[in-house]
């Protein structure tokens, strides 16, 4: 029995200065798609975005205004789908972390490119100027350890669940800040994550008529590839207004959807992120589950050729 494909798409907290340089200047296809979403990016931010991108900035500056990473995420994501493509890789199904559930509404062609990037820039500005700042907190640790320290998470919200022992809380600066250097005490480990908005939570209640409002004016055509949300755990079946609200006001249940997603059947499942994070998570997942694969890409680590023909050579050794 021939395995379905699943392509996956990350959100915030997997972007980087840099990411898919070498891509784009080596690979015709990502290069192309690149310029060609710089144009419709630029004028909107009144910035290039490949400047932004591949300029003076090192991989290990923080990378955290969103004006920038909403479009950064989305044109590097778009494009690896397009060299996917290019590849004869033809997904049955697209998943998406967050942001990366919108970016699956672009791949699937439901939203046009244009569309897609104008809501992911204009949702930005409108987290940045009527939200609170919020940091987000990702930890190495069962989701139980709330209920151990109840105290430390009273101002926190679980925003993401990964896997069994990987999670993330939203929250404001403060409480983030606090709850961070507290489970260093417990050498517990954890990372601050570069976001600098609350998604996931309460905090951009605030926005959510005006980014309805945002959906209502695009236009939303029929999915050509299936969508399994991550938000709700099932597959999309109505693209509205309520929809995109969902994917970034409710918590993100990966873990859960990816599970359900396995009940049904065996998948090769290819991370589409700069990161390989969610490929990562997917194969925390599948320990006990080894009729499924997850690849990744690209990541920050490596060099974004070899990983690209890694990727070739385990894929398609997989569907022989």
């Amino acid at each position: 029995m021939n395995k379905e494909i699943i392509f996956m798409f990350s959100g915030q907290g997997s972007q980087y200065y840099q990411m898919g340089r070498e891509l784009y200047e080596n690979n015709t296809v990502f290069s192309y798609w690149m310029d060609h979403c710089n144009e419709i990016v630029a004028p909107l931010i009144q910035n290039s975005l490949v400047e932004i991108l591949y300029g003076q900035e090192g991989k290990s500056q923080p990378f955290d205004r969103l004006l920038y990473t909403n479009p950064a995420l989305l044109c590097v994501e778009y494009c690896q789908f397009k060299v996917l493509k290019e590849m004869g890789i033809q997904p049955d199904y697209l998943i998406g972390y967050s942001l990366g559930e919108l970016i699956a509404t672009i791949a699937s062609g439901a939203v046009s490119l244009e569309d897609g990037i104008r809501l992911v820039i204009n949702l930005a500005r409108l987290a940045e100027e009527k939200t609170q700042p919020a940091s987000m907190l990702a930890i190495m640790e069962s989701e139980s350890i709330i209920n151990k320290f109840p105290e430390l998470f009273a101002d926190c919200r679980c925003t993401g669940t990964n896997f069994q022992e990987n999670f993330v809380v939203g929250g404001l600066p403060h409480a983030i800040q606090n709850l961070h250097l507290n489970l260093n005490k417990f050498n517990i480990i954890s990372q601050v994550l570069p976001v600098k908005q609350g998604f996931h939570t309460e905090f951009i209640d605030p926005i959510e008529a005006e980014v309805k409002q945002l959906v209502r004016s695009i236009n939303l055509s029929e999915m050509k590839i299936p969508i399994i949300s991550s938000a709700k755990s099932e597959v999309v079946k109505v693209l509205n207004e309520d929809y995109f609200w969902e994917v970034i006001r409710l918590p993100v249940n990966f873990e859960f959807t990816i599970k359900r997603i396995l009940e049904v059947g065996d998948y090769i499942f290819i991370d589409a992120g700069p990161s390989g994070t969610l490929s990562t998570f997917v194969k925390y997942i599948l320990s006990s589950n080894a009729c499924s694969v997850s690849l990744p890409m690209i990541n920050q680590f490596g060099s974004d050729l070899s990983a690209i023909e890694k990727l070739k050579t385990s894929f398609f050794s997989n569907v022989s």
